[in-house]
């Protein structure tokens, strides 16, 4: 497939708020309660068509250890979306999601499309829940992003997440390219489409 036809979207968050699980169970539908947390950064595809022509999504899953933070902001450049996930029952890791959306529009532009998931959903306490709303809520409209609660372990809300993202992706792609096909913002051809496969792999972006 041609690189023009080829979009990258990056998975972000501190460690172990399930970023790797949540990648997991929405494409291979499987959750793994002793997962260990990334080192190394990897890939999973989407392809998407429409009219006959194809997008390949790569969605990348960053290592979130603070050591790695200097590595990891090479994986997100060239990224024209991003899924920043947090731990519900620490709410101190959404207050980090502010620090990664900073460091993702420092790296690829403040236009940058998200998505923030509010992970382990089935561990919350509904009090906690309540009390963060307000917060959350007020950080997203600032930042006119959606928000969702998802859980890994069960999959809940994790197809809602990752089509919102995958639609605004698309619709952003879209409104910014040409009669002729050319994206004006990153000068390449690109097509509105629907989901069609899953793919898994590793290496370097």
């Amino acid at each position: 497939m041609s690189d023009d036809n080829v979009l990258k979207i990056v998975i972000l968050g501190e460690g172990r708020v399930g970023k790797t699980s949540i990648l997991s169970k929405y494409f291979k539908k499987k959750f793994n309660e002793g997962q260990e947390s990334t080192v190394n950064p990897s890939f999973y595809e989407k392809t998407v068509n429409s009219k006959g022509k194809s997008i390949q999504l790569k969605f990348w899953d960053t290592a979130g250890q603070e050591q790695f933070d200097a590595i990891s902001t090479i994986y997100y450049q060239n990224s024209v979306g991003a899924l920043l996930v947090y731990d519900v029952t620490i709410f101190e890791t959404f207050k980090k999601v502010e620090k990664w959306v900073n460091t993702l529009k420092e790296v690829v532009g403040k236009d940058i499309t998200f998505v923030i998931a509010g992970n382990k959903f089935d561990l919350s306490d509904k009090n906690s829940l309540s009390q963060n709303s307000s917060a959350i809520d007020s950080y997203c409209a600032k930042e006119n992003c959606k928000h969702f609660y998802t859980s890994a372990k069960t999959g809940f809300n994790l197809d809602e997440a990752f089509e919102s993202l995958i639609n605004s992706v698309l619709t952003k792609i879209n409104s910014s390219t040409d009669s002729s096909g050319v994206n004006k913002r990153r000068g390449k051809k690109l097509e509105i489409s629907e989901q069609k496969k899953e793919k898994e792999k590793k290496g370097c972006c």
